[in-house]
């Protein structure tokens, strides 16, 4: 009897271990980019969501230090509804990138030449991934270069399709 209660005990352990759950942690928004080659990772952030952000449709703002002065900061503004897939470009109406250094200058994509790709765009409570890289300007002589920029937010409103 002893030596079959073990072997109920040993295979309910093992049933047990085999069925449980792996819940991996869910994702954290940030972004990561380099700025002249010096890599920069920012864990504080905004939800995209609808603002009055250079007249786009979803803005999004992260930060290295969640603080009220604008220093180290990567604004993000999309307009229209975006799409996995879609690119936006400088020049593009209503598109708007900022980034702000930590000396308080603030570098924008008008008079530079800065792409982002949306690799993952889910809607309202969904995620939106992307990619970024190009050139953003302070003035006609101040500017920066931007590579390997990733970033992962929520979605926190989305325009319905008609």
């Amino acid at each position: 009897m002893k030596k079959t209660l073990v072997y109920l005990l040993i295979a309910f352990i093992g049933f047990a271990f085999a069925c449980r759950k792996t819940n991996n942690p869910p994702p954290v928004p940030f972004t990561t980019f380099k700025v002249n080659g010096t890599p920069l990772t920012y864990y504080n952030y905004s939800r995209f969501c609808k603002d009055f952000c250079g007249s786009s449709t979803f803005c999004g703002t992260f930060d290295l230090a969640d603080n009220i002065l604008p220093a180290e900061l990567l604004k993000i503004g999309l307009p229209g509804n975006p799409v996995t897939g879609q690119v936006f470009k400088s020049g593009d109406y209503r598109f708007v990138f900022t980034y702000v250094d930590a000396s308080q200058t603030w570098f924008n994509i008008s008079g530079g030449s800065l792409k982002l790709t949306i690799n993952k765009w889910e809607g309202q409570g969904g995620w939106a991934i992307g990619s970024f890289s190009g050139t953003l300007k302070a003035s006609d002589t101040d500017s920066v270069n931007i590579t390997e920029g990733y970033f992962q937010n929520w979605i926190w409103t989305t325009i319905k399709n008609k």
